[in-house]
């Protein structure tokens, strides 16, 4: 009888230790989900602009892949959208914030990074549309990420930011870049490096079909900023892209898959003082440094600054996470 009893007691010992070993164990596991919860944060308000930033729900999260090196590629497909104006801004931007960053100019025809900033940073002009020419720049990227010595032994920090301007009707030749030489993917494995698409559109819809286009062949492989340029009117007034099914549709599943789709506006510069600086070669500093036409100083201020203001709704993904972009 009291081996019986030494023997029960045994088990239940046993069944208790199980017990506490799996409680022991749930509580570990649901402390490591709650670590890897998404972050709560609100976005999808409104700005000063009356902009929206894309999607309106949770969707930052605190686990998901961080990158070491970022490459904005700006694009519209169609001449006269407002890319070049953008991909200045930026450069400007990257400037007055000091960051570090290296501009490809693939805009041969009209090459505005190379005009306006070429003696200001670090701009090499890319022909795009040559056979080839893409292959030297993926290559070139690896040697440029990568530290090197200058002539007295001492260290050069490698590149982890670049932006690169495409041409109009480039398309066809990134589709291609994507598909047959895998460059995404590439540029992820091999360099740890993110790719941001910024796609400027006006209000027709041919605007609206390469933000879709891009998405076929690029899905989930990079991060968007859509931006509405306001020379075209305001906010509201894109209603093709507004109302877009296509656009609602990829929106969505990028927002299931927690990739960022941002959208933001860029402010009309009033002609007169766009004209004075296309005249003179002169960078948006040099418009607001200059003295001959305090109009341009003026208008060209209030411009970068709501500029600034805008790309800093996108920084995470425009390599300015580290910088404060307000005016």
């Amino acid at each position: 009888m009291t081996a019986i009893l030494n023997d029960e007691a045994e088990i239940l010992n046993g069944v208790e230790e199980l017990l506490l070993l799996r409680d022991e164990t749930t509580k570990a596991e649901s402390t490591e989900d709650i670590q890897q919860m998404p972050e709560a944060v609100t976005i999808g308000e409104k700005t000063e602009a009356e902009n929206t930033v894309l999607p309106q729900t949770k969707t930052v999260v605190t686990n998901k892949k961080q990158w070491s090196r970022r490459l904005v590629i700006v694009t519209g497909d169609k001449g006269g959208v407002g890319k070049s104006t953008f991909a200045r801004g930026l450069a400007q931007t990257y400037l007055d914030m000091k960051k570090e960053f290296l501009a490809f100019d693939a805009d041969i025809s009209n090459s505005h990074l190379s005009r306006f900033y070429g003696d200001k940073c670090l701009v090499r002009e890319l022909d795009f549309f040559t056979e080839g020419n893409v292959d030297i720049f993926l290559d070139d990227l690896k040697e440029l990420i990568e530290d090197s010595l200058d002539t007295e032994g001492a260290v050069i920090r490698g590149k982890s930011l670049f932006l690169l301007e495409l041409p109009p009707q480039s398309m066809r030749i990134l589709k291609d870049v994507v598909e047959q030489m895998k460059f995404l993917s590439t540029v992820d494995e091999l360099y740890d490096m993110r790719v941001t698409i910024v796609v400027v559109i006006s209000r027709v819809m041919d605007s609206v079909k390469q933000l879709t286009t891009l998405y076929d062949f690029c899905q989930d492989k990079v991060d968007y900023v859509v931006v509405k340029n306001l020379f075209f009117g305001s906010p509201d007034n894109f209603v093709r892209y507004k109302e877009s099914s296509d656009i609602t549709a990829m929106r969505d599943i990028l927002v299931e898959s927690n990739i960022p789709f941002i959208e933001i506006t860029m402010p009309d510069l009033i002609e007169h003082a766009y004209d004075y600086l296309d005249k003179n070669s002169l960078t948006f500093n040099q418009g607001i440094e200059q003295r001959e036409k305090p109009s341009v100083k003026g208008r060209v201020s209030t411009w970068i600054s709501k500029f600034k203001e805008q790309v800093g709704l996108a920084k995470s993904i425009l390599g300015l996470n580290d910088v404060d972009t307000r005016g």
